[in-house]
């Protein structure tokens, strides 16, 4: 699988169908840092309810579990996993969950480097993908992301549609 490098530099896999967007990295940061804020309140209140009131979990056991209990509202996927070609690999995994999400109707998102997703969400380790459970609170930010992603997959299909087309192109007039 290829990589391509993003605007702001980070290497995006194949596994990715959206433009990567500085201003979506800000978006979803400001977006995380108020579900986590709203999510260590409630536990600081009220251990037992939060627990069973998560508003986000992470890691790709967390993100796919919650895919198959129909409990995710949001997917957030970092574009920048490392390749791991073997059998039931971080590759398989993750396009497991890709196709979990598009089955489900989940929306997913391309957004930060797994280092900065582990940052946004309080973590002092690299995170691959997040689920959203809920968006109470936040659910303005939560309808920009989808907007602002939707005009990033339409850029990045307008973009590979040119490109096939050059190609075609290229190819017949050599």
């Amino acid at each position: 699988q290829k990589t391509k490098v993003g605007r702001q530099g980070v290497l995006a896999r194949d596994y990715c169908d959206q433009d990567l967007d500085d201003g979506l990295n800000r978006m979803v940061e400001d977006f995380l840092s108020k579900l986590v804020g709203f999510q260590e309140r409630l536990k600081a209140r009220d251990p037992m309810k939060a627990k069973n009131k998560r508003r986000i979990s992470s890691g790709l056991r967390e993100v796919m579990r919650s895919i198959r209990v129909k409990d995710a509202k949001l997917i957030l996927v970092a574009p920048n996993i490392e390749q791991a070609p073997s059998e039931g690999s971080l590759d398989d995994k993750v396009e497991e969950i890709i196709a979990g999400a598009k089955s489900a109707g989940v929306p997913l998102v391309y957004a930060l480097s797994r280092s900065r997703l582990g940052r946004a969400l309080g973590k002092s380790m690299r995170m691959s993908a997040a689920v959203v459970h809920n968006a109470d609170g936040a659910h303005d930010t939560y309808k920009e992301i989808l907007e602002l992603s939707a005009k990033l997959r339409e850029s990045f299909a307008e973009t590979k549609k040119s490109e096939r087309f050059a190609a075609l192109r290229a190819g017949v007039a050599s």
